[in-house]
């Protein structure tokens, strides 16, 4: 039934396997570490075929239902949560890299995945090299015969470059090099990598997936082979999600394609607003007409996404006028939720006195990172004309 089902039901429904007797709405918050079996010779068949309903670092039914439900949406045969984004991430490639295999890896990417891969990475692989994954020529370059995993973001974390998926998974295909993608700044409503390709897809479930603002979880989706290498190592870390968090992050799921479609018409909207503002030297948005991504992203993304980050005149002195003339919108990190919040990268993650601040590729001190949400677009940019009035101001005064 769930392939014919369009993806705003999928992501509604708590079952939809038909079955209707006893079957709450909402999934059941199982709050117990340990599971009893029904024999001594069971409870052993069970640890070892990975039931869910052993011990909690082995496995969870609550948890087991929200990883089933993103690769229910992303296509995938198999899912893992993790207790965050980055625990996704780190488990992710602990479980494929190998002394005798080398890495690309985007160089536009989120600060801690490049610090991973560029510090803690290195000795568990043959090397790791950073490219500009929107040009696919240079990933082929990049390629060597002992190439093992090819790991992108798309879009990018803050300037929203977009790679094109479908054209890298071409190059790894014929040579078996793994691709993996975190999509977590377009969720699985906005793009769907294993369908372009890729061998598994990675979430900070925190942003887009829970939506609140209230659950910090991460998430990974693939074929049962990739899973199943990946969850032993997750099983020998510890870094699993707690039930209640589990449901917190199913709760969020049921409104994502609502959600996500409301903050990408909004985001397009007030980076079209931005645009036209003096003071604001550039917009980025995989949605608008003037990217350079543009046409990548229409054609592998359902909408633009939910974030606009802007540069904009005066360099840090102006994007801090900027921001502490709004009253409407909380200057606050991380995105996804459904309200509305602004941060300046370079004071975060994305500064000079950060561990991997190489991954930025020209983060100015003026870049501005806008995660929109489902407020009314009118209000969000009448309180962003607050900010640019302010930040034309700092620069005459």
């Amino acid at each position: 039934m769930n392939a014919t089902l369009e993806f705003e039901t999928r992501a509604a429904k708590t079952y939809l396997d038909g079955s209707k007797e006893h079957r709450p709405l909402s999934h059941a918050i199982v709050q117990s570490t340990t599971f009893p079996a029904p024999d001594s010779e069971r409870l052993g068949q069970m640890f070892r075929n990975g039931s869910d309903g052993v011990y909690q670092r082995f496995g969870h039914p609550t948890v087991a239902a929200a990883a089933g439900k993103v690769a229910e949406l992303e296509g995938a045969e198999a899912g893992l949560a993790f207790s965050s984004g980055m625990g996704a991430i780190t488990t992710a490639l602990l479980a494929v890299l190998r002394r005798d295999s080398h890495v690309v890896a985007q160089r536009q990417i989120f600060d801690q995945t490049y610090t991973f891969l560029e510090r803690m990475a290195r000795p568990f692989a043959a090397g790791v090299d950073f490219v500009d994954a929107t040009d696919v020529a240079a990933v082929a370059a990049t390629i060597r015969p002992d190439t093992g995993l090819i790991y992108v973001e798309t879009p990018s974390n803050p300037l929203l470059k977009v790679c094109d998926i479908a054209a890298i998974a071409e190059l790894c295909r014929p040579k078996g090099i793994l691709l993996f993608v975190d999509s977590t700044f377009a969720s699985p409503y906005a793009q769907n990598p294993l369908a372009l390709g890729a061998t598994l897809v990675v979430h900070s479930g925190t942003k887009f997936l829970g939506g609140h603002s209230d659950v910090m979880c991460g998430f990974v989706a693939g074929d049962a082979v990739i899973i199943r290498r990946i969850r032993d190592v997750q099983v020998l870390l510890g870094n699993v999600l707690d039930p209640h968090a589990a449901w917190l992050a199913l709760r969020g799921i049921k409104t994502l394609a609502l959600r996500v479609q409301r903050q990408s018409d909004n985001a397009l909207s007030i980076a079209r607003f931005l645009e036209s503002c003096a003071g604001v030297r550039a917009v980025h948005h995989p949605y608008l007409g003037s990217s350079p991504c543009f046409e990548i992203a229409r054609r592998q993304m359902r909408c633009g996404g939910g974030v606009v980050s802007f540069e904009v005149d005066g360099g840090q002195r102006g994007a801090r006028a900027f921001l502490d003339a709004l009253e409407l919108i909380p200057v606050a990190t991380s995105l996804g939720g459904v309200e509305t919040i602004i941060e300046i990268p370079h004071d975060l993650d994305f500064g000079p006195d950060q561990p991997g601040s190489g991954c930025g590729g020209g983060i100015s001190p003026g870049l501005i990172r806008l995660s929109v949400g489902i407020e009314n677009a009118g209000d969000l940019i009448r309180d962003l004309r607050r900010g640019v009035r302010a930040l034309n101001g700092s620069a005459t005064g």
